[in-house]
């Protein structure tokens, strides 16, 4: 196996750039060979294509070789002729024997060619927005690797992805069962972010913390979009970056798939990104050799090197949750950590645990998030119940919920190892300490699974008393933690907060061993967080001495804060710190937050003056009608007024049962846009208590999609929280139609369509996420499945008088069964005189290319094609 990683460090040291090839699937379709089912059959039946396709990106100067498996995975090809360890075991064999070939005859070039397993998404989605856990995809990816390892792979490429819980299930299968290199890279909207909502910054945080060796983005869209991408990349990035664009989006042009994309074109745009600073380049869907060969005549030609980096953030510290990412501390100031999902002292909370209650959870989580806190801490540890088991529950409850990042809480390695495994994003880990023996078992998961980490200042002899004593622990973790290749802005140091009222100094001494910290190791990114609230232990008033100590430390370098994000004294201190230390730019967020509201201190001294006026009897109090409410009277603070008119009572209140039912209306569209799918069962069986089905229908269920999909379009809400409210919508729908069941009622369907991916493509993912959709807006659905030939989908068309079909491709290759499937609907629809619209959908589609194929609507998502088949039906 040749030493891809040593090539690519050897490399960058001369500056010198790393070539992969261009596209597969179109250099397939070129060569007009047809008879195969997915292009992977071609490594069996015409291996002298593959091959020549692959001796003509060496001869173009590519260093690595795209093994034709992109969709060899046991998922797609389950049921086919040949296995997916069988497709790449050929497919490697191929590579290995022109690179032994090309070598031979170019023995100057021995040693820098190398051949990979290439593998694109799973077919199927993921926890919780599909069906298949994460395990599942593990195994899948495994099989994979392991048989990519032993065919003589020289490294793995996990490409055109969209869901980084896939990525992550993928790099753990290659990482744990095999010694390959990793090489990922994602595929971007035009928005700039993936289908599940991450953006650039979200994707490389994820990714460099889980140690790939490349990193990137491939496929998408135009050539200006992905000039940003690789800015972006390039300013974020401490790992090597591949782009591999597109020639552009493809156009029909006498009936073919054409990228107008000539190599000129293409060359010039990745020059430009090989001067921002990307270390490997390549090409995706409609770039040919010629398109690689002109990059790398113009780079030699001109004598470039790779631009040396001038990042102004190599030191930034983020974490991030699947599509969420943010900096704590540096130019981004100080953050919440909410603290109340822990049990301890808290009885609801235990109570919620031991009963396994994930809505006591959700609501927790909410409110805290509302409250303004940034990162969730999410604690466990409760006897009597499995605390591995019930931290992975909470986590993935939250994380279906929000997106907001989490810190996972516990003092055993074992919970923290099985929920870094299963937690979905960079997470800040709550703890490790000084102690030898809990370093040697929390820093390795560390570096396995990635993170930052909380370190606590305490070791074998206790809490030092000293903010001395405490930064000797502290640079010992830190000097530990580097063996792992943990760098120090992942390092949260807790100085530790103490009983003010039992260690007087204890509050000096934290904060002095900030300071102390942040002047020696500041500039390498080092970051601080503290418990705030333990140091009122005892006292009274606690939230004045909490917000004070929490100013000190605010003051000293503290980036986060374990605290009560409910708290009006410390969110105020927070706020306010924020303005006067820069982070709020010219105040606006605490503008926002105050403006309009009462001075609490002031509210409370006129409320003191009225209590003990009324106590002294020198307060004159006047009573009308049966209910109180008392106010001072303007310029006299000893006269207060008990206003008891009841004022009238407005249409929408006179009735209670009306009011009940309207207030059980708004909790149900709250509980679907917030996608709580485990409430909706309850929520909606209250409300058929008191309203009809058609109603609940049309005054909850339609509203709340409507609002979640215009969020969608919007780009506030992406793919998961589209699913999870179409989860519970179902969960919904399940209880509406038992009630209709048990009542002999039949629900009416809108209409029904016709979905189906095109023949010769085996990715289904957008098809389904369709499907859900439709049948939540109550359309039914006949699904056909994948890899449909045309005469089926016709068929099934004129059996059922269909109004509408939805066709979808994912693959270059495809396209042009999608025209001949909407070729043999047409001609058969006249014949028998009848009228179907035909709508199109696919990440290679565009509205245009969707009108010259002959289609009637082009569908850029599931909630277009929900508006469209709107249209179609008029209902």
């Amino acid at each position: 196996m040749a030493d891809f990683r040593k090539f690519l460090a050897d490399s960058i040291s001369n500056r010198t750039p790393v070539f992969f090839d261009g596209g597969m699937g179109t250099m397939i379709q070129k060569t007009g060979v047809i008879g195969y089912t997915i292009p992977e059959d071609l490594n069996f039946y015409h291996p002298e294509i593959i091959k020549d396709i692959h001796r003509q990106y060496l001869e173009a100067e590519s260093n690595v070789l795209t093994a034709n498996s992109f969709g060899a995975n046991p998922i797609k090809v389950e049921g086919g002729k040949f296995s997916a360890e069988q497709y790449i075991n050929e497919a490697i064999k191929l590579q290995k024997e022109v690179i032994e070939e090309f070598e031979t005859a170019h023995p100057e070039t021995k040693g820098t060619h190398f051949c990979s397993w290439d593998s694109g998404q799973i077919g199927k989605l993921l926890e919780p927005m599909g069906t298949m856990t994460f395990d599942e995809a593990y195994e899948a990816y495994k099989l994979c690797a392991v048989a990519a390892e032993k065919a003589g792979a020289d490294l793995a490429i996990i490409e055109t992805m969209s869901d980084l819980y896939e990525v992550k299930a993928a790099i753990l299968a290659v990482q744990e069962n095999t010694k390959l290199p990793v090489v990922s890279t994602m595929t971007f909207q035009s928005n700039l972010r993936t289908l599940t909502g991450a953006d650039v910054l979200t994707c490389v945080t994820y990714l460099e913390s889980l140690h790939v060796d490349v990193l990137g983005f491939n496929c998408g869209g135009s050539l200006d979009e992905d000039e940003k991408l690789a800015e972006q990349f390039c300013s974020y990035a401490h790992l090597p970056v591949l782009a591999q664009p597109n020639a552009g989006l493809p156009v029909v042009v006498n009936g073919k798939d054409v990228f107008k994309v000539e190599p000129e074109e293409f060359s010039e745009s990745q020059l430009r990104n090989f001067a921002k600073g990307i270390t490997l380049l390549g090409g995706c869907c409609g770039t040919t050799p010629g398109h690689i060969k002109a990059v790398a005549d113009k780079i030699k030609a001109g004598g470039l090197k790779l631009a040396q980096s001038s990042k102004t953030n190599e030191n930034n510290t983020y974490i991030c949750s699947y599509n969420h990412a943010i900096q704590v501390g540096g130019s981004a100031g100080p953050k919440i950590i909410g603290e109340r999902i822990n049990p301890t002292g808290k009885k609801k909370c235990k109570e919620a645990l031991q009963n396994k209650d994930m809505n006591f959870i959700l609501s927790e989580a909410e409110s805290q998030i509302i409250g303004g806190a940034h990162i969730l801490d999410v604690n466990t540890g409760l006897p009597g119940i499995d605390e591995s088991e019930m931290m992975t529950l909470a986590v993935k409850t939250i994380q279906a919920a929000f997106n907001t990042p989490l810190q996972l809480d516990s003092s055993e390695d074992k919970v923290l190892e099985h929920a870094l495994r299963y937690y979905n994003g960079k997470a800040l880990v709550n703890s490790v300490n000084g102690k030898k023996e809990v370093m040697d078992k929390v820093l390795p998961l560390i570096k396995h699974y990635g993170g930052a980490l909380v370190a606590l200042c305490i070791d074998e002899d206790g809490i030092a008393p000293t903010a001395e004593g405490r930064v000797k622990v502290a640079e010992k973790i830190i000097a530990e933690a580097s063996k792992y290749g943990i760098p120090v802005r992942d390092i949260f140091i807790d100085t530790l907060t103490l009983t003010v009222s039992s260690e007087q100094k204890a509050a000096l001494e934290t904060v002095k061993a900030i300071r102390i910290l942040k002047e020696k190791y500041g500039a390498q990114g080092i970051q601080f967080v503290l418990g705030v609230s333990n140091i009122s232990f005892g006292l009274p008033r606690r939230d004045i001495i909490n917000s004070r100590f929490f100013e000190l430390a605010l003051d000293a370098g503290l980036s986060a804060a374990i605290i009560n994000p409910a708290s009006a004294p410390m969110m105020d201190s927070y706020r306010a710190y924020r303005g006067l230390a820069g982070y709020d730019e010219n105040c606006l967020e605490y503008i926002e937050t105050y403006t309009g509201t009462v001075d609490p201190t002031t509210a409370k001294a006129k409320e003191k003056i009225i209590l003990d006026a009324i106590s002294d009897g020198t307060i004159s109090i006047c009573v009308n009608g049966s209910a109180a409410a008392a106010s001072v009277v303007a310029g006299n603070p000893t006269q207060a007024v008990l206003n008891t008119e009841k004022p009238e009572a407005k249409e929408s209140e006179k009735s209670d049962s009306s009011k009940s039912a309207d207030n059980d209306e708004t909790v149900l569209i709250q509980i679907i846009e917030k996608g709580f799918k485990d409430q909706a069962k309850d929520a909606t069986s209250k409300l058929l208590e008191k309203k009809k089905p058609v109603e609940i229908i049309d005054n909850c269920i339609v509203p709340a999609l409507d609002n979640v999909g215009k969020d969608f379009e919007k780009g506030k809400k992406f793919l998961p929280q589209l699913l999870l409210s179409a989860e519970t919508v179902s969960n919904s729908f399940a209880e509406i139609k038992d009630s209709m069941e048990k009542s002999g009622q039949a629900q009416e369907s809108k209409g029904t369509v016709v979905i189906a991916t095109v023949f010769g493509d085996i990715h289904d993912i957008g098809k389904n996420i369709v499907k859900a959709m439709l049948e939540n807006y109550g359309y039914d659905v006949i699904d056909l499945g994948k890899n449909v030939p045309a005469d089926e989908v016709v068929n099934t068309v004129l059996e059922n008088d269909i109004k509408l079909v939805g066709l979808s491709a994912l693959m270059t290759t495809t396209v042009a069964n999608m025209e001949e499937t909407i070729s043999q609907l047409r001609k058969a629809l006249a014949e028998k005189g009848r009228e179907c619209k035909i709508c199109v959908g696919g990440a290679v589609l565009t509205e245009d290319y969707a009108e010259k194929i002959g289609a009637d609507y082009y569908s850029k998502d599931a909630m277009q094609t929900v508006a469209i088949a709107r249209e179609v039906f008029g209902k």
